[in-house]
Formats: C-alpha cells, structure tokens, sequence
C-alpha cells in the first residue's frame, strides 16, 4: 500500500514538473511580449505627446519660469506662515519683496551699463578695423595673402560663385520664416512677463491644496511612497534654482570685479553676461572668459588677457567647490557627460527654453528612475535610494533648527532643504513591492 502511494506521490510530481515545463516558457513569452508592447506604446505616446507639445510650445516657457518663482519664493511665503501671516498674504509680500529688489537693481546698474554700452557702440568701427589688422598680421605670419580676400574683386567673386549664390537666396528667403519667428519670441516674451507671475501666484496660495489632491490621487497603497519621492524631488529643484541664482548673481558680482580690477574696457558687460550664463552649466565662465581674452587682446594688452583667464580660472574653481556646494545643500549627482548630453538635446528640441529646464528635468528623472530600480530591483530601502543619489550638505546648525516648524511635515514637493528621514512606513527592510 506504501509503495502504491509513493509511486502515485511520485507520478503526481512528474506530471507538475512537465506542465511546469510547458507552462513557464509560454508565461515567460507572453511576459516578454507584454514588455515589448509597452515600450513600442510608450514610445507612440512619447512622441505623441511632444507632437502636442510643441503644438502649444507657446505656453511652456511662462510655465517653466513660473515653476521657477515657485521654488523660488517658496521658502518666503512659509516663514511668513511661521509668524502667523496668511498664505495669501505672504505670497504677496513675497512678490512685493522681489519686486522691489529687482527695480532697485535695474536702478543701480543701468546708468553704468547704459555708458558702457554706448561706448562699445562708438568702438565697434575702430573693433572692426582692429580686427581687420589682426587678421592681416596673421596671414603674414602664417604666408597666407589676406589681403586678396578683401579686395573688392574677391567679394565679387564670391558673390559670383553659384553656391554663395544659393546660400544667399535661402537666407533671403528665410527672411519669412525668421519674421515668424521674431513675431513667436516676442509673443513668447510677453507671456512670460505677464503670464508666469500671475502662474505663480495661484500656484503659491493654492500649493498645500495642490498638493493634497496629488496625493489623493495616488492609490493608499503608494502614497506614502509616492510623498517621498516627489519630497525629495522638490528638494532638489528647489535647491538647484535658487542655487542657481545665487550662485549666478555671486559670478557676475566677482566677474565684473575681476574685470574692473584689471581695468579691462566693457568690464561690467562681460560680468553680467558671465552671471547670466553661468544659469546654464559650464557656459558662464567659458564665455566669460573667452569675450575678456577677446577684449584685451583687441586692447593691445596680452598680460590683460592672462590676467583675465587667471580671474575666471579662480572664480570657476571657487564656484564648483565653496559657493555651489554651500548654497546647493542638495545635488543629485550627474556626471558631467550626462548634463552636457542633456543642454545638447534639450537645446536641439526646445531652445532656450530647453537648455535652461534640460539639468532640472534630467535630475528630476535620475530621482524617480533611480528610486524605482534601487527599491524594486537592487531591494535598497528608501533612505539608502535617497542618498545614493542625492549629495547633501550639512546646513550651519541655527539653520538646521529653524528650518522647519514641525519636523514631521510631509515633504511632497516641499522646497525645504532638509536631511532625507525615514518615514513611518519606510522601514529598512522597504525593497520589492513595497
């Protein structure tokens, strides 16, 4: 009876073993097949979605420099809740405030770059003729006639030649289409000045309500999960624009001191447009520095020049290892390689505009790709996903203290600047699933 019930034991897990067999290949096929239609379906919506995009690109620009107040006046309307002002309230004085300090910079500036730039007006025949001259010593030095190709016979052979020909009707032709585009810019200018504040506004009194309705509607069981990841979203962006700024206003502020130190023609010109560049990674300083090399060069004084390069090698070193690490107390860590490939594409498909979102956009993504597989894949818990992308500084300790009112406070699309935390539902062993 025992070895009838074995071999019946044993014939029972053989038959399990064989429809197992035939089972899992064709589940495992179906899985891969279901992983194919969703990749070939988020690459139709993908470019769906950016056909539509750019259908409306009109709206994009206020939308992103509205963003951009929000994060940063963000943290002025909350110590304004913390002494019991209204939100709204707060959120006017807030705009009143950057107003304010706006229009007292415009005042001081403007009468010295308003000189500096009637005198490069003044200059620019004596530049060119500068410039002409630097190209003939050239030629001569390196036997090369430059002479030839500025003769009044050498530009009518060029004109003459069938594909300068070409090139000179398509650009005539295009004169259209670049009034068009003229027309869209100055449209897109008059949105952003008049459309991102009012964004802003809104977005600002009705941010706590904005940011219980996301969270409603993410489903019970990921809402926890779904708070901390945009927390520290918001933590990053926050910290990247108004690091930015800062840190930009620290580089004109040091260029134009720099430049005017060595006495170099234009130097308020070249701090500003230094300062405003250095929004954009790597930019600012190249620049900067190429444009003050250009200008002392053209002034006759090459040790200006190296003095030049000198200040900006100096400000650009200070910058990457004292000023953004003290002001951005929270980075995601990309790689240089990442934010060059991410200001290519983003400038190729959107511009400006693409330029200037492609660094924040590209972290925001590392932050939510990153928590997906470090959690599902590699098992990390929250805390630990956190930190191995996020690089946080330690803020002075009376800032440490006062930066929140209530240490438990949810953190979705919270601005603050804080230490990641485990959450109450985020134990050590969150990984899979979760």
């Amino acid at each position: 009876m025992g070895d009838i019930r074995a071999h019946r034991q044993r014939a029972i897990r053989d038959w399990r073993i064989v429809t197992l067999a035939r089972i899992v290949p064709s589940d495992r096929l179906r899985q891969a097949a279901l992983i194919v239609w969703i990749a070939v379906g988020s690459v139709v919506l993908g470019y769906v979605a950016i056909i539509l995009a750019d259908s409306v690109r009109i709206i994009w620009l206020p939308i992103a420099f509205a963003a951009g107040l929000v994060f940063l006046l963000e943290p002025a309307v909350e110590v304004f809740e913390r002494f019991h002002i209204p939100r709204i309230a707060g959120t006017i004085l807030s705009f009143l405030i950057l107003a304010a300090s706006i229009v007292v910079a415009i005042t001081l500036i403007f009468p010295p770059v308003r000189e500096q730039a009637i005198e490069l007006g003044q200059q620019l025949p004596e530049l060119y003729l500068e410039v002409i001259n630097w190209l003939r010593d050239l030629g001569a030095r390196l036997g090369v006639d430059v002479e030839e190709l500025l003769t009044q016979q050498a530009i009518e052979d060029w004109l003459n030649d069938p594909a300068n020909q070409e090139t000179i009707q398509n650009l005539l032709f295009g004169f259209g289409a670049g009034a068009g585009q003229l027309i869209r810019g100055v449209t897109e200018a008059v949105a952003v000045i008049a459309l991102a504040p009012v964004l802003a506004l809104y977005i600002l009194i009705d941010l706590d309500r904005f940011k219980r309705s996301s969270l409603a509607l993410t489903p019970p069981r990921y809402q926890a999960e779904a708070g901390h990841v945009a927390g520290e979203v918001g933590t990053a962006l926050g910290s990247f624009v108004r690091g930015q700024l800062i840190v930009a206003l620290i580089v004109g502020v040091a260029s134009s001191i720099g430049m005017w130190f060595i006495d170099l023609p234009f130097w308020l010109l070249i701090g500003i447009l230094a300062g405003f560049l250095n929004m954009i990674p790597f930019l600012g300083p190249i620049v900067g520095g190429a444009l003050a090399v250009l200008v002392a060069l053209l002034n006759g004084d090459p040790w200006q020049a190296v003095w030049a390069v000198v200040i900006f090698v100096a400000i650009q070193q200070v910058d990457n290892h004292v000023i953004t690490p003290m002001i951005q107390r929270a980075r995601v860590n990309l790689s240089p390689l990442v934010i060059v490939l991410a200001l290519v594409i983003g400038g190729s498909v959107a511009g400006l505009l693409g330029v200037l979102v492609a660094v924040p956009l590209t972290a925001a993504l590392r932050i939510v790709v990153g928590h997906l597989w470090r959690t599902r894949v590699l098992g990390q818990s929250w805390k630990e996903a956190a930190e191995a992308m996020i690089e946080f500084t330690e803020p002075p300790e009376r800032l440490a203290r006062i930066s929140r009112k209530n240490p438990d406070q949810s953190r979705l699309f919270d601005t603050q600047e804080t230490q990641p935390v485990d959450k109450p539902g985020d134990p050590e062993d969150h990984g899979p699933g979760t």
